[in-house]
């Protein structure tokens, strides 16, 4: 009986399944905290947003009221000839959160018939409280994603843990219930999605026309989330490339044709799911493509000098330091490729050129973020990894339950940086130091009871 329960509460329906309960509850609950700017969307996540209202309710891209409303006076928002103002950030949000946005917006109506105080103006909380649970639902989704493919790759047991410590453990955690208005829920789900297809239904099989097209459409949607995930998609598009190159290889015997063929549809499926972005540069600026993200400084990369030790074990934003759990599961590529060489070769060839992006950007720091928050999209590569790292250590009863002990441990203290991240470093211009995120950080509950107590 005992070992049945245990079964039960340890199936990935009863796990995943809570921990999207758990993430839910969480933002529900904090929705009547009180907020400098009295928004529950705020950041970048407001561009994201201001595309689904100004389509929807006032049927242009012109975001001057939207932007007022929400009190948002950043420097990049510099007016365009006409006055308007541009938007750098991708449409693809927006568009994944219009059944969310069309669901409020229905109850907005009805309510407003019914003379209630609810106002169908796509500007309120039941808007925004809205498309962030649109956000926690695709963020849900995406891990959901990472867990299939883990578990085909190392087994059930090593994916739960390698998604659940993920979730609770990395980034994530802040941007689903913190700031899910922000694109990297969304993010999160599209490069999952594509992963997910990619060695689901093209590795190791017969490339065809369908599976390229699909790909590419899905390539796409990463990439009307947000341009700057890019790289990831050279794990994916350089497996074709690959095939291609090499014709009929040891992973997938086919002729070289056939690989060109679905590179092609990978390329036409790529260009349709663009589409909506491009047509939104033309409204606003005027062409087709538009980079507006390069006009931040000048020069926006420094390519020769990138910060490659700040972004990773810097204590301003290093993405190992501030989630050691990124850390170990980048560790698990290697034990990866002793399993699938091929697919831990691209994973590593497509997180590199991430970080090396980022680094070489000039904010390279991520401007407010907790922790290294541009790379919480490649985070189906970081699942597999981990998986494949505890999968040897779950197979040995002795050390197994040092696994889970270790998860529990960053999982607290991810809890303890997201507390002082939201109450210390948020809006500081000054970048935070050692002393900072580790002293001081596990001093966090004795200042908060001391603060309390008086």
């Amino acid at each position: 009986m005992r070992a049945t329960l245990t079964r039960a509460l340890v199936s990935p329906r009863v796990v995943l399944g809570g921990l999207f309960a758990l993430s839910l509850l969480a933002f529900l609950a904090l929705i009547p905290a009180p907020r400098v700017d009295g928004q529950l969307i705020g950041s970048d996540g407001v561009s994201y947003y201001v595309f689904l209202r100004s389509a929807v309710i006032d049927g242009d891209l012109d975001f001057r009221n939207e932007f007022a409303y929400y009190s948002q006076a950043r420097p990049e928002l510099r007016p365009l000839p006409d006055g308007r103002l541009g938007n750098k950030y991708g449409v693809g949000a927006a568009l994944l959160w219009l059944p969310f946005f069309a669901l409020a917006h229905g109850v907005a109506l009805a309510a407003a018939a019914l003379n209630l105080p609810v106002r169908p103006d796509g500007l309120g909380y039941l808007y925004q409280s809205a498309i962030a649970i649109g956000s926690i639902c695709y963020g849900a989704a995406g891990f959901l994603l990472i867990y299939g493919s883990a578990r085909r790759l190392c087994g059930s047991g090593a994916a739960l843990l390698a998604v659940a410590s993920l979730w609770l453990a990395s980034n994530a955690l802040y941007y689903m219930v913190i700031e899910p208005s922000m694109a990297h829920m969304v993010g999160l789900f599209s490069v999952a999605l594509l992963y997910a297809y990619w060695h689901g239904q093209l590795w190791r099989r017969a490339p065809s026309l369908r599976a390229g097209a699909l790909l590419g459409l899905a390539g796409g949607l990463v990439l009307l989330v947000r341009l700057q995930d890019a790289p990831l998609l050279l794990a994916p598009y350089g497996y074709l490339l690959w095939g291609w190159l090499r014709g009929a290889t040891p992973l997938t015997p086919a002729p070289r044709r056939a690989w060109l063929a679905a590179g092609v549809a990978a390329g036409a499926g790529t260009l349709v799911a663009l589409l909506p972005q491009l047509v939104a540069w033309r409204l606003i600026y005027g062409t087709w493509v538009a980079l507006p993200y390069l006009q931040d400084a000048d020069p926006a990369f420094f390519w020769l000098r990138p910060h490659l030790a700040g972004v990773l074990i810097s204590a301003a934003r290093g993405l190992f330091v501030w989630h050691p759990i990124y850390a170990l599961a980048a560790a698990g590529l290697a034990l990866l490729a002793r399993r699938d060489r091929a697919l831990a070769a691209l994973c590593a060839l497509a997180l590199a050129a991430d970080i090396y992006l980022v680094a070489a950007w000039w904010a390279w720091t991520q401007g407010d973020s907790f922790g290294g928050r541009m790379f919480i999209s490649a985070m189906w590569i970081w699942g597999v990894g981990l998986a494949a790292l505890l999968e040897p250590v779950l197979a040995r009863p002795r050390i197994a339950p040092a696994a889970l002990t270790t998860g529990m441990a960053l999982a607290l203290w991810n809890g303890l940086a997201l507390v002082q991240y939201r109450l210390v470093f948020v809006g500081r211009p000054a970048l935070p130091g050692w002393g900072e995120i580790t002293v001081e950080r596990l001093l966090l509950p004795v200042r908060l009871l001391e603060q309390l107590l008086r």
